[in-house]
């Protein structure tokens, strides 16, 4: 049985929470802090994490088959995609609604800019980022990310498929064909996808390092040291307006996913702790929903606004920042916030993203 990276796992939960809070703006709430403003890049740590557990799963797997590899990955991540779309396709259909017969008014119209009706074809086709003449953040925004992924796992079979034991070099020359287009400014995909195929199989390459060096037990002390070293660089780069940080962050997530890969320090074993590894199982669909309870908050607020008259929402350079005029309630609210996205995404893993998964593994879910 293949080894799972459990402490990987809880990462991730970790890292798809850290974007949330980047979504969420609440006047003088802990979201306003520096560290996560800066949290949308741990988007790219999702990609160094996928490339480095599916180079896993299938890099060195004999006979693999692209149907039965396809899918898996097709189940993996498009019921719970396509989901969502239609929840942010209904939604639109209530702003109209309420413009129409109610009178309320929003910053854009309903079903324009990233709502607009040529932007329905790319969602359902998952190539949004892949032109720059659709919209990547149309719909359901964070499913930008799940539109490059998609099409990256094709990329990784043919790659194991036809590379043989050159693979790694394969990986490796994407990755630096990717960074050298990006510096160079010729471009002939996406930035989106040029940063996703470089952290993607940046993270493919990181694990073939791991599995030259996985015989190695590294001592507890030693590793626990390295471990907090690597969380307070995240920690600084992650807020900082450094140079080149695009790059050198991944770098530091392709060693930290290496280093916490050994679950060998104090921290690793911090993280197997039942909470985070319970985050860790519902990252995907944390990720995946919160844009969705976001836009109801939203919505809720501006009626209200429009019935009390209370200034709940102000926009500034088209970001909405939400009050109820008192910080410490603006700080609870994040809490909450935060809980009904865990219950949501509790709901979603359940019924959509784990159905769905063991159909792609052709297994069937146990009622137990």
């Amino acid at each position: 049985m293949q080894k799972r990276f459990v402490v990987l796992d809880s990462f991730r939960g970790l890292c798809a929470v850290a974007v949330v809070l980047f979504h969420i703006h609440l006047i003088g709430s802990f979201t306003e802090l520096d560290f996560f403003r800066g949290s949308s890049i741990f988007v790219q740590f999702f990609f160094v994490l996928s490339g480095f557990v599916l180079a896993h799963g299938y890099g060195y797997k004999e006979n693999l088959s692209f149907k039965s590899y396809f899918k898996a990955r097709f189940f993996r991540i498009y019921p719970l995609h396509i989901f969502m779309f239609s929840v942010f396709f209904f939604f639109e259909c209530v702003r109209l609604f309420s413009v129409k017969f109610w009178g309320l008014t929003f910053i854009n119209e309903p079903f324009t800019e990233t709502f607009a009706l040529k932007e329905i074809i790319p969602n359902i086709l998952l190539i949004q980022s892949w032109s720059q003449y659709m919209h990547n953040l149309s719909y359901n925004a964070p499913s930008w990310s799940i539109s490059v992924e998609f099409f990256l796992y094709i990329v990784l079979f043919f790659t194991i498929f036809y590379s043989g034991k050159f693979k790694h070099i394969v990986w490796l020359i994407i990755t630096l064909g990717m960074i050298i287009s990006l510096f160079s400014d010729f471009r002939i995909l996406t930035t989106q996808v040029s940063i996703g195929l470089i952290c993607f199989f940046g993270g493919a390459v990181t694990y073939s390092v791991y599995r030259k060096i996985s015989f190695y037990k590294p001592p507890a002390a030693l590793s626990s040291f390295v471990e907090f070293g690597l969380l307070l660089s995240v920690f600084y780069v992650v807020q900082s307006d450094m140079a080149y940080r695009i790059y050198a962050v991944n770098i530091l997530f392709a060693i930290t996913i290496l280093t916490f890969s050994f679950e060998a320090g104090i921290f690793s074993n911090i993280l197997k702790l039942p909470a985070f590894r319970f985050t860790g199982k519902l990252s995907y669909s944390i990720y995946m929903t919160h844009a969705a309870i976001l836009f109801c908050l939203n919505y809720i607020l501006v009626v209200i606004q429009k019935v009390t008259g209370m200034p709940l929402i102000s926009v500034v350079d088209g970001v909405h920042y939400l009050t109820s005029g008192n910080e410490m309630v603006n700080n609870l609210l994040v809490f909450i916030i935060l809980a009904v996205v865990f219950y949501v995404s509790h709901l979603t893993y359940k019924h959509i993203e784990l159905k769905w998964l063991l159909s792609g593994k052709g297994k069937s879910q146990n009622p137990n």
